[in-house]
């Protein structure tokens, strides 16, 4: 049996080869949910911001998968940040969330069982650091 960080890797690779970049996607979902939340970016023009915050979230579902050496505390650090830029607790819990499930849309079909356990597994872990 593969580990959670492997079968969301491999979910992560299934999504680029199917949509590419989900990061206008991801952030469609979130504005839609907290209209408010779109007007922090206003300056992102390019969406450079949202792609590289996407990449980080990536990267941190992947290192609690292993050996979570750093998300739990980039987590922790970055939902204090965000609330010093108007972004509210319960939000930044919501986005672990909004990301499952705009991948789960994404992938279609791809999606199996073992991936959504494999990504519950993850989101479980980031919820401990993130309570709403």
């Amino acid at each position: 049996m593969h580990n959670s960080a492997e079968i969301v890797a491999n979910s992560l690779e299934v999504l680029a080869e199917r949509v590419g970049d989900p990061t206008p996607q991801v952030y469609a979902r979130l504005f839609a949910a907290y209209p408010e939340m779109e007007t922090l970016f206003v300056r992102d023009t390019t969406g450079a911001v949202r792609g590289e915050m996407l990449a980080v979230a990536f990267q941190c579902l992947l290192d609690l998968g292993s050996v979570g050496s750093y998300a739990p505390h980039l987590i922790s650090t970055e939902r204090i940040n965000h609330e010093g830029v108007g972004v509210p607790y319960e939000v930044f819990g919501r986005f672990f969330p909004i990301l499952l499930e705009t991948c789960r849309d994404l992938m279609g079909e791809a999606w199996t069982l073992e991936v959504d356990a494999a990504w519950t597994d993850l989101l479980g872990r980031i919820a401990v650091l993130t309570p709403v």
